[in-house]
């Protein structure tokens, strides 16, 4: 390999690492700010979905609303993402365990630790909280703001409302899309090998003669 093609080939392997880690920060659906109506017990297994976009995602964010009534009573509670059935809760993807002395008796901000899960293009998707043990509460709105709020469902005691007949549950839920000029610099990589090989390919013919 000659001197220039030495030289583009390691340009390409250093810009290599940005192609996969810069990504745009987007909500797919915040209503955590908006004011709070209430809060329903999870002991009925509470359920809220966000949909993604035309694009694929990674998910990188999972925040709720929440509170217990007892943070000592030894209880714990589930978070869960889940798919989407018809429009109700279906499979789960990923779960986690918390316990309720990590919460207060106000209302809080608790994280999930969902990150770097795929999301399909044009998808559904459930957040579930459940308790069996615990008192856990969740926190819902008294009106229908946030970002993709307006036309999701959310499922309480065994049924499924839309958001705009039924207040929805509160949560923020954070994801990455790759940046265009990610998408550019990718392809430039890809172009900038494909000429390596060419230019490699051309000057081993004209030796060969």
């Amino acid at each position: 390999m000659d001197t220039f093609n030495k030289r583009l080939a390691c340009a390409i392997l250093a810009l290599a690492p940005f192609s996969s880690t810069t990504a745009s920060a987007t909500y797919l659906y915040n209503n955590i700010d908006v004011s709070s109506g209430g809060t329903a017990h999870a002991s009925t297994s509470g359920s809220g979905p966000f949909s993604t976009g035309p694009s694929g995602y990674t998910l990188t964010a999972v925040d709720l609303l929440v509170l217990v009534d007892n943070p000592s009573d030894g209880g714990s509670f589930t978070v869960s993402l889940l798919s989407d059935s018809s429009i109700h809760p279906g499979a789960t993807i990923a779960t986690d365990t918390f316990h309720d002395s990590m919460l207060s008796t106000s209302l809080s901000t608790l994280s999930a630790p969902f990150s770097s899960i795929a999301l399909a293009a044009d998808t559904r998707y459930w957040i579930e909280l459940s308790t069996s043990t615990g008192s856990l509460e969740w926190a819902y709105t008294a009106a229908n703001d946030g970002i993709g709020v307006a036309n999701e469902y959310n499922f309480y005691a065994g049924s499924v409302s839309a958001n705009q007949a039924f207040t929805p549950y509160q949560m923020r839920i954070g994801s990455a899309v790759p940046e265009p000029s990610t998408w550019a610099l990718m392809l430039a990589g890809f172009a900038g090998l494909g000429f390596v090989g060419y230019r490699s390919s051309r000057k081993s013919a004209v030796l060969a003669h």
